[in-house]
């Protein structure tokens, strides 16, 4: 499972955001709101927006760790001073849905999740649809709404989540005594 942000579909898919200029030389500062912050270090163009503007493309000129602070400092090409850097501060970095970090089988990310039709692997029967996960440390919980309207927590193990099909829209799952009720 990723948690990082990233979402599917036809929109654009945050993988950071700017938060500042780093010297005087125009490099940018970018929080990485990726799983995946080492795929900084081989863009060779970077997507800066801002919702309801037009993106910006930038030429990458280089990407460095940003020691001890979690953060990537990025050289930009036509970016060459602390005001021209300190512009782009609150910009978004995107990339196109098809760009993401291939997952491992058996992991997905969040928003492939969301929407998905919760069905009970032994009867058919159509329980609800998931409307957020949420990351717990040992493991991730769905949180599903049910057909009644009631909320319903459902643990991201194995012993519960029998089937995860993106293509169907569906995840079966072993109704355990108690899980339900």
């Amino acid at each position: 499972m990723s948690t990082s942000p990233e979402s599917s579909g036809s929109e654009r898919v945050q993988i950071g955001i700017i938060v500042g200029a780093h010297g005087i030389k125009g490099e940018i500062r970018v929080h990485p709101t990726t799983d995946f912050p080492e795929r900084f270090f081989d863009m060779r163009t970077l997507c800066a927006q801002i919702p309801g503007k037009p993106k910006l493309e930038l030429e990458v000129i280089s990407a460095r760790p940003h020691e001890g602070k979690g953060q990537i400092l990025v050289t930009l090409s036509g970016i060459d001073d602390r005001t021209s850097a300190e512009a782009l501060k609150g910009r978004f970095i995107t990339v196109a849905p098809d760009d993401r970090v291939e997952l491992p089988e058996g992991e997905y990310w969040i928003d492939s999740l969301i929407g998905l039709d919760v069905i009970d692997a032994e009867s058919g029967e159509h329980l609800g649809k998931i409307e957020d996960v949420m990351p717990t440390g040992s493991n991730d919980v769905y949180q599903v709404r049910a057909d009644d309207g009631s909320r319903k927590m459902v643990p991201a193990i194995g012993d519960v989540v029998r089937e995860i099909s993106l293509d169907d829209g569906s995840m079966r799952i072993n109704l355990m005594e108690g899980l339900w009720d």
